[in-house]
């Protein structure tokens, strides 16, 4: 695979774009290129055989843009507030496949408590990602998702409290 500095932009602002849309409950967005809502998510590219996946972290996985979709959806139904911050961003191209990998710094926050117009308590997380995606006739498509949490810390800090 070739490190695009410049061609990457599609890719990464697809991805994004796929994040944004998460954030703002957007289960209406077209990011695997099927706008009629069957489970075909390669049509464009006429691999009838394929379809989208996704992982969430803790997830089993899914597969198909309903299933998807959905599972978005019902994120998005129980989360008050989440944004996502994406860092550490890197794209590889081969022919018409991206490889974008990620960390997704997201910050949620619960219900607001009994009585105030406040949000509920906000909750940072790290996940790292792994998002696949497949050039088509109407331009980058995500084809699959893949989210993992991040569990420790990096082991940057660790020179720091190592005992002399």
């Amino acid at each position: 695979m070739t490190d695009l500095a410049d061609a990457g932009a599609v890719p990464r602002s697809a991805s994004d774009r796929d994040s944004e849309e998460a954030a703002d409950g957007d289960s209406d967005g077209d990011s695997d290129g099927d706008s009629d809502g069957s489970e075909d998510a390669d049509r464009d590219s006429g691999d009838r055989s394929a379809a989208i996946s996704c992982v969430h972290p803790g997830w089993p996985v899914l597969t198909g843009r309903g299933e998807v979709l959905r599972s978005y959806a019902l994120i998005m139904a129980n989360t008050e507030y989440i944004q996502f911050f994406l860092t550490d961003v890197r794209v590889s191209v081969a022919g018409d496949t991206a490889l974008v990998t990620c960390t997704e710094n997201i910050l949620s926050g619960g219900p607001a408590p009994r009585g105030g117009d406040e949000l509920g308590p906000l909750v940072g997380q790290l996940v790292v990602a792994t998002n696949v995606f497949r050039r088509t006739p109407d331009g980058w498509k995500l084809w699959s998702h893949h989210a993992s949490p991040v569990l420790a810390e990096s082991g940057d800090d660790e020179d720091d409290e190592t005992p002399s």
